[in-house]
């Protein structure tokens, strides 16, 4: 048998300070995107309401959802000292990323309007999905992997790729 690896008793401290490192890594990734999405879409010189300033305009929103609730979610965990109390807030920021979830499925069924309100209604959903993968990275974070659960059908998304081709 080959020899075991040497048995290391590290504090609850040490694992408290990982958890935290990761934590300000997953943040800085996130800032970085946000601040690279943002800059793309201020830079860009596709007309507003064209389809690529659409897609710049929802991906830097969807950025900046998912740095905010990243940080939201993120700061609720860093607070716990025990376990118990990170499976309580874990369980918590579950709840609100199902919550999100449904609503999310159940408004992305209707018909959008082709107006001013369509654009709002879109700058509205791409903030929202951002949220969603915000919270998710925080849960994959403490031990909760929510993105088993697929994404609810959003016809805007299949409309686009179908037209790709």
């Amino acid at each position: 048998m080959p020899p075991r690896a040497p048995v290391i008793w590290a504090t609850t401290g040490v694992g408290a300070e990982r958890f935290r490192k990761r934590l300000d890594e997953r943040h800085r990734e996130l800032s970085v995107r946000a601040k690279l999405h943002g800059r793309t879409y201020r830079r860009s010189r596709a007309a507003a309401a064209s389809e690529e300033g659409r897609r710049l305009r929802g991906e830097f929103l969807a950025a900046l959802g998912r740095l905010s609730s990243f940080e939201t979610a993120s700061l609720r965990i860093m607070r716990c000292r025990y376990q118990v109390q990170l499976d309580e807030r874990a369980d918590d920021i579950t709840r609100d990323y199902f919550q999100l979830w449904q609503l999310i499925a159940r408004h992305s069924g209707e018909q959008w309007p082709l107006d001013e309100r369509g654009a709002e209604r879109f700058d509205f959903f791409a903030t929202q999905l951002g949220r969603l993968e915000g919270m998710a990275d925080a849960l994959i974070l403490a031990g909760r992997n929510v993105r088993l659960f697929p994404l609810p059908p959003m016809p805007w998304v299949a409309a686009e790729q179908a037209a790709s081709y």
